[in-house]
């Protein structure tokens, strides 16, 4: 029979034992567990990062505020054993994805290359949206990207998604409404010259097609999906720009976007609160969806946050995590200010430096 202090010992070297056992072996004890059998990872709350030292302006009057918006990770955990398993069995916060779900066919070193990408892009939509909030000119539109030409039309095998269309028999293209205007002064069965540009190396070619007609309204037809602008933030007066560290993905676009507001006027754009904040934002000023933001919501809580602001479609997650802390789900830039303003945070108004 074991004593007490026995039994204490013994379930000590069994929880020993389990923090070495890969969590892959619980699909051998588990049988149909197919999370864990197809290489977990587990998603946990990260950290709340204060934003407002992460500015870095020059030739501009900054004002430090006495709020703070906090951006929120998730930590993500590849080296599961069992005992990680159980946790998440019973601790909501803990969330096993498979591994293939979060990384694709990426490597480690290529899923860090990928979010670094992902955050330089979010940084640059963060600036400009925030600067065009405050009506300054940031952006300039370069050219037309897609993400694939449609199978069969005149663009397939022509064109491909790292190209960049410029022109369009000469007349430039510089935003997706310019497309449309220039195709719709032409007709199906022209032939035309598309100059396009390589993503990957800069090199500028002509090329030379047949309009089809548009299977939906007839109009002239190039045949290319996910249409969108190629932009590149335009020489300013000042510069301005944000330091992401070793933060990565495009979760902080709003959070950035609003810290920028904050920085670049003065008032209290929080009313002196600590606001948590996650979504991606886009150059028309939405709010993209993030994912992991129950355990983003748990990050935002121990940070002592007084209020989360999250996609509209991530509020029940958020919900679940955030305890007493109030939840606001806004799906545009204007709505998250409207949430601060409403909790007590003063309005933004036009640049003054």
């Amino acid at each position: 029979m074991l004593t007490l202090a026995g039994s204490v010992a013994a379930l000590a070297v069994v929880g020993v034992g389990l923090y070495f056992v890969p969590a892959q072996w619980a699909g051998r004890i588990v049988p149909g567990d197919s999370v864990v059998d197809e290489d977990a990872v587990a998603f946990m709350p990260g950290t709340a990062i204060a934003t407002s030292g992460r500015v870095e302006a020059d030739g501009i009057e900054v004002f430090d505020p006495d709020g703070e918006i906090l951006l929120l990770t998730v930590a993500i955990d590849s080296d599961l054993n069992v005992l990680d398993w159980v946790r998440s069995s019973v601790d909501d916060a803990i969330e096993l994805r498979s591994r293939a779900s979060v990384y694709g066919d990426r490597s480690d070193a290529e899923q860090r290359r990928h979010n670094r990408h992902l955050m330089d892009g979010s940084k640059d939509a963060a600036t400009i949206v925030a600067l065009e909030h405050l009506g300054v000119d940031a952006a300039d539109f370069t050219g037309v990207l897609f993400v694939e030409t449609v199978a069969g039309a005149p663009a397939d095998g022509l064109l491909e998604a790292s190209d960049v269309i410029l022109a369009i028999n000469g007349e430039p293209v510089t935003t997706v409404e310019s497309l449309r205007e220039v195709l719709a002064e032409l007709a199906p069965g022209d032939t035309v010259v598309v100059t396009a540009e390589s993503l990957d190396t800069g090199e500028r070619r002509d090329v030379e097609l047949t309009l089809d007609a548009h299977p939906d309204h007839g109009g002239s037809f190039i045949g290319l999906s996910g249409i969108t602008e190629r932009v590149e933030r335009s020489p300013l007066p000042f510069d301005v720009n944000i330091a992401s560290g070793a933060v990565g993905g495009p979760s902080a676009g709003l959070a950035f976007a609003l810290v920028m507001l904050d920085v670049l006027t003065p008032g209290e754009l929080t009313g002196g609160k600590r606001i948590a904040v996650t979504g991606s934002i886009r150059l028309d000023g939405s709010v993209g969806d993030v994912g992991g933001v129950a355990q983003k919501a748990v990050a935002a809580r121990d940070a002592g946050a007084q209020m989360i602001i999250v996609p509209e479609a991530s509020v029940d997650k958020a919900l679940s995590g955030a305890g007493d802390v109030p939840v606001v789900g806004v799906a545009t830039l204007d709505e998250a200010l409207q949430a601060l303003e409403g909790a007590g945070g003063e309005p933004v108004g036009r640049l003054l430096g």
